[in-house]
């Protein structure tokens, strides 16, 4: 009776299994979706660049991931870095996007400022991801690294706003010093700076002679 030698195709293929992606073959794993069985399911997503993260996912999100990358950004430079605005003084915004025809997959990082380096980027603080998953729809991510608890919160709530169309500012927040201060007042403590007709004039009075009694 002859005996059947075992199939050397199954080994190959659980080493084909095995390797990840090449030259492109095959989808990658990220871009699986997965739906989550509970509710209380971990959401584990892929920063751009490749940079694993144990963020969560923003639910609700409109547009693709150009659209969301732009109004995330528009919102921080206009909200959170604006004169009087939370991170102003104490953070850096930095941003990476693809091109459109690419995708559009995009990373916002906010770097603690370190003002003792040539490049004050310090430590990663704040990460967003922005990966797409259709022409017109996209997974929106958000991971807290360094930030205190409530501007974390304050922080996701603008994101989330942002993301699902609505511009602006926070109207109201619980979190202190979280609205941007109006540019009248953030520029209070500042001294006022002296107009060209001022300063001539000031010249001119420490330029004459005082007068003989």
């Amino acid at each position: 009776m002859p005996v059947r030698r075992p199939s050397m195709w199954v080994p190959a293929l659980l080493i084909v299994a095995a390797l990840p992606g090449c030259a492109g073959n095959g989808p990658e794993l990220q871009s699986l979706n997965l739906q989550p069985s509970g509710q209380n399911a971990p959401t584990v997503a892929a920063l751009p660049g490749g940079e694993a993260s144990a963020g969560k996912v923003v639910p609700g999100v409109t547009g693709s991931a150009t659209e969301i990358y732009s109004r995330l950004a528009r919102g921080a430079m206009s909200c959170w870095f604006a004169t009087g605005g939370p991170l102003k003084k104490d953070y850096i915004f930095h941003a990476t996007a693809d091109a459109p025809s690419r995708g559009g997959k995009a990373e916002i990082v906010i770097h603690e400022r370190d003002p003792t380096q040539p490049n004050p980027r310090g430590p990663k603080a704040y990460l967003v991801g922005i990966e797409p998953t259709g022409e017109a729809s996209a997974t929106l991510t958000v991971e807290n690294r360094k930030m205190t608890d409530a501007y974390a919160s304050a922080m996701t709530n603008d994101i989330s706003r942002w993301a699902k169309g609505t511009d602006g500012c926070a109207a109201t927040s619980s979190v202190p010093g979280w609205i941007p201060a109006p540019p009248e007042t953030a520029n209070a403590d500042q001294p006022a700076k002296k107009t060209k007709s001022q300063k001539a004039k000031v010249k001119a009075a420490q330029a004459k002679p005082a007068q003989q009694p």
